[in-house]
């Protein structure tokens, strides 16, 4: 999968968890969301680690993980405080990374 298509997965499924989120909603479909993020990133981040240490995307798979490090805390993601304003900066952080990569592309 290349970059943009990845984070306009991860994107997608950012917009689908802050809205669960800021419905007070703390279901499974909510937890499955934010442990696809975080193992999406990881993925990413691990693949980075032969490749592009240090660019936009990489940086922005380390923000989503340390975002997200309360995940697969059995017992912790139900009851993290300040759930909604992680999930916005996830996906502020996605957002500034696909423009980065957009405008990268323009210029090539």
């Amino acid at each position: 999968m290349n970059d943009l298509k990845t984070l306009t997965a991860l994107l997608d499924m950012a917009n689908e968890a802050e809205e669960l989120a800021a419905n007070n909603e703390k279901t499974e479909r909510l937890r499955l969301l934010l442990e696809e993020m975080k193992g999406t990133a990881a993925e990413e981040r691990k693949r980075l680690r032969r490749d592009r240490l240090g660019t936009r995307y990489d940086l922005c798979m380390t923000g989503i993980l340390e975002e997200l490090s309360y995940i697969g805390k059995k017992g912790l993601w139900d009851q993290v405080i300040g759930l909604d304003s992680r999930l916005i900066r996830v996906r502020e952080e996605i957002e500034r990374t696909i423009k980065e990569i957009k405008a990268k592309r323009r210029i090539m």
